[in-house]
């Protein structure tokens, strides 16, 4: 199958992209998470106080505000983790995130391939899709209308890869193929500039790419 003719695969390595290339800033890479984890908007994130973060045990949750509308959703452990340490110097009634609207467009931007440049709203829509995807025969609005978290923090395991961790790379065999999927689509092939960019030890990738 040819990668760049396979629009699922294409969009799940724009938002893994994006993902790790983000880890530069950890504001910036919990901005983006928030995007991804929780289908964030703009203006949800910039109302977020440490109130509204809440750990179950089991899963963690934000409850998020715009426009007079609220919600809870659930979040990956690293994204709320990165949440409460970002978080350790507001007050508890204080926005954690010291950022316009503009800005966070502007963040996901900035970590965007050259070859696609996404806003906030066109990065949680590839979100959206790659979710809708990935839950076959239910409705992500559907979804998404769960009144019971527990149940939406599993749906959201099963068609999220970044509550699973392998868009954090902690699988060995899907780094490969993302840096596989980086040498088409991006056209950098060397491991030094590569591993700059995403925030990986080069000994890792050479280690794996050296295996084929």
């Amino acid at each position: 199958m040819n990668f760049l003719e396979n629009e699922y695969l294409l969009r799940e390595f724009l938002i893994n992209y994006i993902l790790v290339t983000s880890r530069e800033s950890d504001t910036d890479h919990c901005i983006v998470r928030l995007i991804i984890s929780a289908l964030a908007t703009p203006g949800e994130i910039k109302n977020i106080t440490k109130r509204d973060i809440k750990d179950y045990g089991d899963f963690q949750t934000v409850r998020f505000y715009e426009k007079g509308n609220s919600r809870i959703f659930p979040i990956d452990k690293r994204t709320y983790d990165l949440l409460i340490k970002i978080g350790e110097k507001s007050g508890a009634k204080d926005p954690i995130f010291k950022v316009t609207s503009d800005e966070i467009d502007e963040v996901v931007q900035k970590y965007s391939p050259p070859q696609k440049r996404l806003n906030a709203r066109k990065l949680r829509d590839e979100v959206i899709r790659l979710v809708s995807d990935s839950l076959f025969f239910e409705d992500y609005r559907t979804m998404l209308k769960q009144n019971d978290l527990k149940k939406l923090f599993n749906a959201l395991e099963d068609s999220n890869p970044i509550y699973s961790g392998i868009w954090d790379f902690e699988d060995d065999e899907y780094l490969k193929e993302f840096i596989k999927f980086y040498f088409v689509f991006i056209g950098e092939r060397d491991l030094d500039k590569i591993s700059e960019r995403i925030h990986e030890d080069t000994e890792r990738l050479r280690k794996l790419m050296d295996e084929n």
